[in-house]
């Protein structure tokens, strides 16, 4: 169940500007996630804490990754303590839809989805638990709080209710 932490990973992604917009004023926060590049300022080395590690919610620190991939998406690796994932961040033009899919080291997966753009962004979808077989729906809210630093409030859903699952900060190095 440690999926709800990688959510952190890729949502962390959705909503700090570029290290180009964060030095252009001619940029703002509200181009993040807008059209085909809208999340290339996620390219580099981020380190997170979350305040709230568990079993469920990931390790208290854990660092990602953000490359270009072959296909032009961006391929993200999250690694901690007993946690390991690869996802991507990649846009659907046709629909102005964001989708980050996502595979964990014991075979469970996830996937994502957010049309949101600027400072704040709720990316919605569902996690299948490998040695379960169930699926939850879950979302990550993510809040930018500087051009290098974002807050990703992980939840899932159960009998119409959300419940709070971690709440980490990342900090671009």
């Amino acid at each position: 169940m440690k999926r709800l932490f990688s959510l952190i990973t890729l949502a962390a992604l959705a909503v700090a500007p570029s290290a180009a917009q964060s030095q252009s004023s001619a940029k703002s926060t509200s181009m993040v996630g807008v059209g085909p590049h809208g999340y290339d300022w996620l390219i580099g080395t981020w380190n997170c804490t979350n305040s709230t590690p568990s079993a469920i919610s990931g390790p208290p620190t854990s660092a990602f990754t953000a490359s270009r991939s072959a296909g032009g998406s961006l391929m993200i690796r999250s690694t901690g303590t007993g946690f390991d994932s690869t996802g991507y961040v990649t846009y659907a033009a046709k629909t102005k839809t964001w989708w980050g899919p996502e595979a964990y080291a014991d075979g469970s997966t996830e996937l994502e989805s957010t049309k949101d753009t600027g400072n704040k962004a709720t990316w919605t979808g569902t996690y299948t638990g490998a040695a379960s077989g169930k699926t939850m729906t879950v979302r990550d809210m993510y809040t930018l709080l500087s051009p290098t630093k974002q807050l990703d409030v992980g939840q899932s859903q159960s009998g119409g209710t959300w419940k709070t699952l971690y709440t980490v900060t990342c900090t671009k190095s």
